[in-house]
């Protein structure tokens, strides 16, 4: 069943977004980052948490999914992984992590693709560590993408979560390890699960935080956007391993 208090936040997000004067740069893990139009900044909450929480220092090739302005993707660059490929549906965030790469002096690192999931990687090429904050607010089949940056925050039917599974294992090694950043609160872990077992992969909670709804929050409190509803949004950074192989 749709998160529909999920689904009415992001749409608060998303016009929030909108709505905001124009920014060419962002600050985040106290770094300056470029920022180009319609890509979503890197310093959300989620972006930050999840970044923070990767065990970088065990791995040495990392892949990141929907990489937007690139911080994941630079950060694991600067803590040591010598190989980072960092992909994104919408050629200015693949464009903006490029930058950001360059900007931080890992570009020799780091190769950002504008890629529809794993479209545009080489056939079985694995990594050590695959990554994806995925676009966890589940949005009803007829929802408008009125532009790239709705693809960030909405996932209709959860479709691009099930490709996402079942795409995963041509570029996985035996000792791949696959984490995927989600909101709980937000959005909808029933079939995020079932779309994972039905790939052969099932889920474990990597680090999870709870974060306060901030005072100035002006967002829908509940799926008609009255009463008390959530004080706070759940995050949670899963770790999925292979249960059996793909059907």
């Amino acid at each position: 069943m749709l998160n529909e208090f999920g689904y009415h936040v992001g749409q608060w997000d998303i016009s929030r977004f909108r709505e905001r004067p124009p920014q060419d740069s962002f600050t985040v893990f106290d770094l300056e980052w470029h920022l180009l139009p319609d890509v979503w900044p890197g310093n959300a909450i989620a972006t930050k948490l999840f970044t923070s929480w990767l065990p970088y220092e065990e791995i040495d090739s990392f892949l990141e999914v929907g990489c937007g302005a690139g911080v994941t993707a630079v950060i694991a660059a600067m803590r040591g992984c010598s190989q980072v490929c960092a992909l994104d549906i919408n050629p200015a965030a693949a464009d903006t992590a490029r930058l950001n790469a360059m900007r931080h002096g890992v570009g020799d690192k780091v190769t950002a693709l504008t890629s529809d999931l794993f479209s545009e990687l080489d056939k079985d090429t694995t990594f050590d560590l695959i990554y994806w904050n995925s676009p966890f607010v589940e949005a009803p089949a007829g929802h408008d993408y009125r532009s790239q940056i709705d693809y960030a925050a909405f996932d209709s039917d959860y479709k691009v979560h099930g490709a996402f599974f079942a795409g995963l294992e041509q570029h996985m090694s035996k000792t791949t390890r696959v984490f995927l950043g989600f909101s709980e609160t937000l959005g909808n872990p029933q079939r995020l699960h079932e779309l994972a077992a039905e790939s052969g992969f099932t889920a474990s909670v990597y680090r999870k935080e709870e974060i306060a709804l901030p005072a100035d929050y002006a967002g829908p409190r509940t799926s008609d956007g009255e009463g008390e509803g959530p004080t706070s949004f759940v995050y949670v950074l899963y770790e999925f391993r292979r249960t059996a192989p793909n059907a």
